[in-house]
């Protein structure tokens, strides 16, 4: 087959890389009109199966090269078959496998991103409030450590909320607990954590991407 070997290398090329390529031929054909309808030879046709055959089952001509032989004409077709994907049990699993991750990361970004909306908004509320009755005592950073009180920008939040707790109850006094308690007798909850969550806005910036890293 001399006729082949000049396009052979190219064709072998590409059946290998595209697994619904393939290169069927026929020589010394002397008559055009029945060319289709002969069983070709090579590749999936295998000399079994003819043009219309492998059109039937969904090939189409991608390429065609027509030459001049000794008795008659040799014919070789690029044949390409648009692939089905049959998803296996498997291949399904690893999709649905696929599909939830994504799912689950984008319900931790929708999480994260309320929570730090949340935080936001906390921290606003918490900025009014502390600048109102806190900033003159600990100072505009919260580093300020009052008389014998510690400062409020090293506290952690159980700490924060149980010395303010105690200051309510009259079970903590470092010399200070008669200026303190009338502030947090009139601090409920949600002022605590909000004049907290501002607190954290005055750390140094390392700090505080550690603390929303927790």
């Amino acid at each position: 087959m001399k006729l082949l070997t000049s396009v052979t290398l190219g064709l072998i090329t590409a059946t290998s890389l595209f697994a619904q390529t393939t290169m069927c031929f026929k020589e010394n054909h002397n008559s055009m009109a029945t060319i289709e309808s002969t069983p070709l030879d090579g590749g999936a046709c295998s000399s079994s199966k003819s043009l219309l055959d492998m059109k039937k089952e969904g090939w189409a001509v991608e390429d065609i090269k027509i030459e001049t032989a000794s008795s008659g004409k040799n014919y070789i077709y690029v044949l390409k078959k648009e692939e089905t994907q049959n998803l296996s049990k498997l291949d399904e699993e690893k999709l649905e496998q696929r599909i939830l991750q994504r799912l689950e990361t984008r319900k931790q970004e929708e999480l994260a991103a309320k929570k730090k909306e949340v935080k936001i908004r906390m921290s606003k509320d918490g900025k009014a409030l502390y600048i109102k009755k806190c900033q003159n005592c600990h100072g505009e950073k919260a580093d300020n450590p009052y008389g014998n009180s510690r400062a409020l920008v090293n506290l952690n939040f159980v700490d924060f909320k149980t010395t303010i707790r105690d200051y309510e109850l009259g079970e903590y006094d470092r010399g200070q607990a008669f200026i303190m308690r009338p502030y947090a007798n009139a601090m409920n909850s949600t002022d605590i954590k909000n004049v907290y969550s501002y607190i954290q806005t005055l750390k140094p910036k390392e700090e505080n991407k550690q603390e929303e890293s927790k």
